[in-house]
This record gives structure tokens, C-alpha cells and sequence, in this order.
């Protein structure tokens, strides 16, 4: 089947964003219905297709669609993967959605932690072991979440071909209070919604860290950020309620800051 081939699949409803890239929001409109289950489907063969991935909305939220001002789009992005350029492979996955207009009594969103994946999130080569981290600062959950918070009740991990785990922890006062979802033998060859043993709640003022580890040994050059599958990615997709304008609460790493580490390795090494 494709399955050799295909490495995962998301669909997402396109949003209209507003604010910082660091804790951006989308604008809200008023709901028509909700999505309640998520099918993920990849075929054995062309005959017998087998759902891989059944995920389901708590019993008292459901992911709002339609209404006024919604978005009019919904976009299956399908990502492959086939270094060996093996042709004549066909493809029949695809994810079926159940809806219903019968309103449930939280909407629930998806936020986007971790690290802003740009150039200088930088992963040196030959490296057994390397760590990234990114920040949902308590600036950002102070200004966006209500004052009973959120509740967080399912999580998807994402990192390329160096990820080797991820780790996202709730902070408060200071104190890592609780690991939100941890993988410590991640493969980017298996990502799916996970559902939380226990759902988290995230006040205003708290802190979230989603660390990355990396491995690059069997790389001459360094690895950067990027959307490429030989680039790097940190982060964390958490799925809670009751949704927010805060779609994206992410860090990123200061040019300022690298440059003044590059110039001071430099000058142990003795090269100015």
C-alpha cells in the first residue's frame, strides 16, 4: 500500500489571524454546528481500507464550524515522504469528519506551542544529543485565557528525522507543576492525537515549555528550521476548551543572543 510512503495527514479549517506572531489569535464568529470525531483512514490495498486513527471530542466540547464570518475553506494536507523515488504508488488515505448542528456546550480549539521555526533555530552536526526549548509565556496565557483558564485534553507531538523526543510541562509560580504529554522515543514516522489520561488546566499566568530533543550524528552540516523534512520543527498541537482567540504561542530563538554565543565560541577557539 502507500503506507511505506505517506507519513501523515492534518486538516485544518483556515482561519482569519490577527496579532504578534508570538501569541496570535484568530477572530471568532458565532457557530453553526460542531465537529465531534475524526477519522484518520490509510488503505492496506486498494480493496480494504483500515482507519488507523479514531479521535473523539470530549463529551461536553466539539470543534465549531460554520456561522457568520467563518472560514467558507477546509484544507486536507497529506504529507509524503519517498527518498527512494519507488514509483507507481497510489494513494486512497483520507480523514472522515462527523458533525453535527446540535451544539455542545464548549467549543473547543487547537493552540500551537513550542518553537518558531526559522533559520536560526540551529542544530549543530554530529550531536548524540541536542535540546531546543519554546515558551507560551505567562505574559501571553495572562492577556488570552479566561480567569477559570483552560483545559487541555489532547495533545500531538511534532518534530522531522532528527526529533527524538518532546516534552511539553505546565509552570506555575515558578514550580513545573505537571507534564502535559511527554514521548521520549518519538518518531516522525508515527504522529497521532493523543488524548490525555488526565485533561490539564491552564490558568492565566501560567507557563508552558515544550523541550525538543534532536539527534544529528549522522549529519555533516548543520540543521536548521524550516517546513522541509531535513529541517527541524518543535512542537506541540494541544487540543482544549473552552477555545480562545490564542491560536499560536510560540518562542523563538534572538538573533542578537546567537550571534554573541557565535563570537564568544570564536574567541575560545581563538578565530576572530
Amino acid at each position: 500500500g502507500a503506507d511505506a510512503a505517506a507519513r501523515h495527514a492534518r486538516i485544518t479549517l483556515l482561519p482569519q489571524m490577527s496579532g504578534p506572531a508570538g501569541c496570535r489569535g484568530a477572530k471568532m464568529s458565532p457557530n453553526q454546528g460542531h465537529l465531534l470525531v475524526l477519522h484518520q483512514k490509510l488503505p492496506e490495498n486498494a480493496q480494504e481500507p483500515r482507519i488507523v486513527m479514531a479521535f473523539y471530542y470530549p463529551p461536553d466540547a466539539g470543534l465549531p464550524m460554520g456561522g457568520p464570518g467563518s472560514s467558507r475553506f477546509l484544507r486536507l494536507e497529506v504529507h509524503y515522504h519517498n527518498p527512494l523515488l519507488i514509483s507507481g504508488r497510489q494513494d486512497s488515505s483520507g480523514i472522515r469528519l462527523h458533525y453535527t448542528p446540535s451544539l455542545r456546550r464548549y467549543d473547543a480549539g487547537i493552540m500551537e506551542l513550542g518553537l518558531v521555526y526559522t533559520p536560526v533555530m540551529a542544530i549543530p552536526p554530529k550531536q548524540h544529543t541536542f535540546y531546543l526549548s519554546g515558551y507560551c509565556t505567562s505574559k501571553c496565557t495572562q492577556t488570552a485565557l479566561p480567569p477559570g483558564g483552560i483545559y487541555i485534553f489532547a495533545s500531538q507531538l511534532h518534530t522531522h528525522l532528527a526529533g527524538r523526543g518532546v516534552r511539553t510541562v505546565l509552570v506555575r509560580g515558578r514550580k513545573e507543576l505537571e507534564v502535559v504529554q511527554e514521548d521520549q522515543h518519538f518518531s516522525t514516522h508515527y504522529q497521532t492525537i493523543r488524548v490525555l489520561r488526565k485533561m490539564v488546566n491552564v490558568l492565566p499566568g501560567d507557563v508552558l515549555i515544550t523541550k525538543c530533543t534532536y539527534n544529528t550524528e549522522d549529519r555533516s552540516k548543520p540543521t536548521v528550521g524550516g517546513f522541509g523534512i531535513m529541517e527541524e520543527m518543535c512542537v506541540n498541537y494541544i487540543h482544549y476548551y473552552p477555545r480562545t482567540q490564542l491560536e499560536l504561542c510560540k518562542s523563538h530563538v534572538d538573533p542578537g543572543y546567537l550571534q554573541k554565543y557565535f563570537n564568544l565560541i570564536n574567541r575560545f577557539h581563538g578565530n576572530d
